[in-house]
């Protein structure tokens, strides 16, 4: 039958206290602690180092926090400034926040905002979302009208009693009652009571002109 030996002196239940009754013992053994943390933090800070050098230094960049849709401001409620490596940041990233300004195009959640993306300083929400060159028009709706989406890609139908000359003139057939004065229009603002749309100077023009001439019909296109 084995007897558990029991601690015969206070050295065995305190090893350090043994440490201590043998100084050159105790300090080789703090020494080679020191050694093996020093060892580890170099390892440490070389790696971090050497992921430094490969991905470059941490760089603000101002990043969308939701999905931003086209023509909107941009400001705290949808964007942040967080740091990125370097090698990660695209050519025309911002760096800080520039309150006010509205976005020409979807960016979506966690992206990048890049000055190529912002719409000229000076527009409205609604003037950004106008194709260089473009015109943009309200139609009236009313009871019936088409249950449309900003984005949506509409023709413009005109009904007119009677041939009137200023409508050949334009280049549209008038011999039919309704006809179409503007194709593929893009609808960038939805009202109550109105849609925007945004079309090339001459639709505008024969649309504003049906407008006060006969009853305008937004037909949605497919894709």
């Amino acid at each position: 039958m084995a007897f558990r030996r029991f601690p015969s002196s206070l050295g065995d239940l305190m090893p350090g206290w043994r440490l201590r009754r043998h100084p050159l013992l105790y300090w080789v053994s703090a020494g080679t602690l020191s050694l093996l943390t020093g060892v580890i933090v170099a390892r440490t800070v070389g790696r971090a180092e050497e992921h430094a050098a490969r991905f470059g230094s941490m760089r603000p960049v101002l990043v969308t926090t939701d999905k931003v849709r086209a023509g909107s401001v941009l400001g705290p409620a949808n964007t942040e400034v967080r740091p990125y490596p370097a090698a990660f940041v695209p050519d025309g990233a911002l760096a800080s926040k520039i309150e006010g300004s509205v976005v020409a195009a979807d960016l979506e959640k966690g992206e990048a905002v890049l000055r190529a993306r912002l719409a000229p300083r000076g527009l409205s929400p609604i003037a950004s979302l106008i194709p260089p060159g473009g015109r943009a028009i309200a139609v009236p709706t009313g009871v019936g009208t088409l249950p449309l989406t900003r984005g949506d890609r509409v023709d413009v139908l005109a009904t007119i009693g009677a041939p009137d000359p200023a409508v050949a003139s334009a280049g549209v057939d008038a011999s039919a009652p309704t006809f179409r004065v503007a194709a593929d229009a893009v609808v960038i603002s939805i009202g109550e009571e109105s849609v925007t749309i945004a079309l090339n100077r001459d639709e505008a023009e024969r649309v504003a002109y049906a407008l006060t001439a006969g009853v305008v019909t937004l037909v949605l296109n497919g894709a």
